[in-house]
């Protein structure tokens, strides 16, 4: 019997969703396939496939529920079915070099943050290096996950999920996650959500192309309120506290301590508890 779970349902997307996203191909710049599933283990898993069998960038895939969703740190990524937009992107860039593919993160993140204010206009704010907040609450999470041979790079698979009208979440971080409908008062349209990200970030990779990695820094740190806050990061085992000084261009984060200015390219941030918002707090 052939498995037909994974199967996309269309080359291009299915006529429910043809209307709002029509409009997304045009010109030279980064063009998308889009496929759509009701229910899948995982996008980012499904693209690394498709990654490895040649399939070109642009290639997207979007399902309803995940049933092995991730984020960083090999965690899972919960989400309740048809409440959440939940989308994975195949690139090739192959004009990035092995220590500046970190960028495309703080890209996903800048046109993510950007798209929800536009189509529901709930202002966002960006934490480092990955996450979109509403009020200091996580609303989507973005993995970045690479092939390469050496140091050349094959491709990467951006997977991004978003709380759209997610109403419960799991007793360990429903203090600490929100939804774009919790936040508004109101549901969203996830298609058209997923239209509006999809544009931005097509804009946004081409400025990637033109290597304006200043640009799109500038609009991630334009959207961070965690500079001048204290807060603490871990790495490797290791817990540090200060205040966050900086991001750079090179995606680093600065933080002085009572022993100096220390710099990170990897770990995890929190925000300490006095400077906590009063709902909830970030993680």
């Amino acid at each position: 019997m052939t498995d037909i779970s994974h199967r996309p349902v269309c080359r291009l997307v299915e006529r429910a969703l043809l209307s709002a996203l029509s409009g997304l191909n045009f010109g030279t710049a980064l063009n998308y396939d889009i496929y759509r599933f009701g229910k899948i283990d995982s996008t980012n898993s499904y693209l690394l496939e498709l990654g490895d069998k040649g399939f070109p960038e642009g290639t997207v895939a979007v399902a309803d529920e995940q049933t092995s969703g991730r984020g960083r740190f090999a965690r899972r990524w919960e989400a309740e079915p048809l409440s959440s937009l939940l989308f994975s992107i195949l690139l090739r860039p192959v004009f990035l070099n092995r220590d500046e593919v970190f960028i495309l993160t703080f890209s996903a993140s800048v046109a993510v943050a950007e798209a929800i204010e536009i189509v529901t206009g709930v202002k966002t704010e960006l934490k480092w290096p990955n996450d979109v907040l509403i009020h200091g609450r996580k609303a989507c999470g973005i993995l970045l996950e690479s092939d390469f041979e050496g140091e050349k790079l094959n491709y990467v698979v951006i997977g991004i999920g978003l709380n759209v009208n997610q109403a419960v979440f799991p007793d360990e971080i429903k203090t600490k996650a929100v939804s774009l409908s919790m936040a508004a008062g109101r549901s969203f349209d996830r298609e058209e959500l997923l239209s509006s990200i999809l544009l931005r970030f097509k804009e946004v990779y081409e400025s990637l192309k033109e290597r304006d990695f200043y640009s799109i820094m500038k609009r991630w740190r334009d959207k961070c309120l965690m500079f001048g806050k204290r807060i603490k990061f871990s790495v490797a085992g290791k817990e540090i506290e200060g205040v966050l000084e900086e991001v750079t261009d090179d995606g680093a984060v600065s933080v002085r301590t009572s022993s100096g200015v220390l710099k990170f390219t990897a770990g995890e941030m929190t925000i300490s508890e006095f400077n906590r918002p009063g709902a909830g707090g970030i993680t």
